[in-house]
């Protein structure tokens, strides 16, 4: 257990908007002394150059991912994030971020399909691996769910199907989030799971700033 005289600097990701900032600052200065150093994308920074006109769009969470991404892969990189949303950004040979993408996360299918629907119900299907024609539920909870996880795998597989063409040959694919594993039992593609990869990319941006 880590005593306040124990932390000297505190490096944060954060993607909650601006009160959850004031109330981390509040804590941190509360508990530590300390002010945080909240990360902030940029247009160039760290081998990564930001695709977006206004780089502040992009999330920290996503831009702390795709430089761990730099620092780990020799070529293009692909990181993909499962958990409430999906999300996916590319990296060139070079680190340009050709773009990404946001999608709602399996468990915010499934509750749309929940509330607005009335002859579904809820789900609570779980959508195991697939193998062959067991893509395919055989109740309305399975449905939900393989149907879910199957819409977005095809949506990440076909955008990494891009990526590839674009930069003539296949990047490294990271996944990390709490659904990741479920998620990578259903691409095509062949992906490394890394459970701490915002985490690794916020320690490499806090070692060399």
């Amino acid at each position: 257990m880590l005593s306040p005289g124990d932390i000297s600097r505190l490096t944060v990701t954060n993607v909650g908007g601006g009160t959850i900032q004031l109330i981390l600052n509040d804590l941190a200065k509360e508990r530590w002394g300390l002010t945080p150093e909240f990360v902030t994308p940029r247009k160039e920074a760290h081998g990564v150059r930001c695709s977006y006109p206004d780089p502040s769009r992009l999330g920290a969470d996503r831009w702390a991912a795709l430089i761990a991404a730099r620092q780990f892969a020799p070529g293009a990189a692909c990181v993909i994030d499962s958990g409430t949303t999906v999300t996916l950004d590319a990296l060139d040979p070079n680190g340009l971020h050709l773009g990404g993408l946001i999608m709602a996360g399996p468990r915010i299918v499934s509750g749309a399909l929940e509330r607005e629907t009335s002859g579904i119900g809820e789900t609570s299907g779980t959508p195991g691996t697939p193998v062959g024609i067991e893509v395919l539920g055989t109740n309305t909870e399975d449905a939900v769910a393989k149907g879910v996880m199957l819409g977005l795998a095809g949506a990440v597989d076909r955008a990494l199907d891009a990526v590839a063409k674009e930069v003539q040959g296949e990047p490294t694919v990271y996944i990390t989030g709490g659904d990741a594993l479920v998620l990578s039992a259903w691409l095509e593609t062949e992906t490394q799971f890394r459970a701490n990869l915002v985490l690794e990319g916020l320690a490499f941006i806090a070692a060399e700033s």
